[in-house]
């Protein structure tokens, strides 16, 4: 079911570029050990006002093009670009795996939970499919993506064998079992088997996580997942300013920024 905020984030369109690998990544405190992967599309400074990243945070990456491509090789790639990079800088700062904390947000999830199955570290993951190539393939979100995919040649099987092993419920295994699932029930952008399978990944593979079960839809989700990402570091939750949507289209810039290669 699509609530009002989900249908203004459907009605922002695609972009055109779904082959590029640079990805804009926002610097931090230097102290802090918390790395954010942000929606699609999505600005560090929409994020920060819409309450979807709440922390004080070592670095923040803006999702490059190809992240959702309409060439699955290129989906990979980007994951990659991301993990290097984020790696590398937890590797500069001297930050233990095991006091890293990777949170994940929409398809941000994609590269936060193989970064911290990866390394061992603890995951937050909002609003998260199981496979990113059903993710891909039928969530009414990236249709046009899946659109021009058709058009190239590719079909389902193709993002599935470039994608084979990337997936989320891939790479469970390794991340700190204090980790935190938060799950909306009626996110509309999560194709439901893909919630379900999600569920069923979790389960097998980190049982002491913690699930928390949204009765929202996917906007709702991201919005409401701050006081989850307080709770991870023991922060209590604070009132915040209400927040008001910004005139439409979304535009605005925030933070300072460093260039992926």
């Amino acid at each position: 079911m699509f609530d009002l905020f989900d249908i203004l984030l459907l009605s922002r369109g695609t972009p055109a570029d779904d082959r590029t690998l640079a990805f804009r990544r926002i610097d931090g405190n230097a102290a802090s050990n918390v790395i954010y992967f942000l929606p699609w599309f999505t600005p560090f400074w929409f994020a920060r006002r819409a309450g979807f990243a709440p922390l004080d945070f070592l670095a923040a990456y803006e999702m490059p093009p190809a992240i959702v491509s309409s060439e699955p090789a290129f989906c990979v790639q980007a994951l990659r670009g991301l993990v290097q990079d984020a790696e590398r800088l937890l590797q500069k700062r001297r930050i233990r795996p095991e006091d890293a904390v990777i949170v994940g947000l929409s398809v941000g999830t994609y590269p936060a939970t193989y970064l911290a199955n990866r390394i061992g570290a603890r995951l937050c993951s909002v609003a998260s499919a199981d496979r990113a190539d059903l993710a891909i393939w039928e969530s009414p979100a990236t249709r046009i993506v899946k659109h021009r995919a058709q058009k190239k040649g590719f079909r389902l099987a193709h993002y599935s064998e470039f994608l084979q092993g990337s997936h989320p419920a891939q790479n469970l295994a390794g991340i700190a079992p204090n980790s935190v699932f938060v799950v909306g029930q009626r996110d509309p952008y999560i194709p439901p088997n893909c919630n379900r399978g999600l569920l069923q990944a979790i389960a097998k593979h980190v049982r002491a996580a913690q699930v928390i079960k949204l009765d929202t839809g996917h906007f709702k989700t991201l919005t409401a997942s701050g006081r989850y990402q307080r709770a991870m570091l023991g922060i209590e939750a604070v009132r915040r300013k209400i927040w008001r949507m910004p005139a439409w289209p979304f535009r605005g810039a925030g933070g300072e920024s460093a260039a992926s290669p």
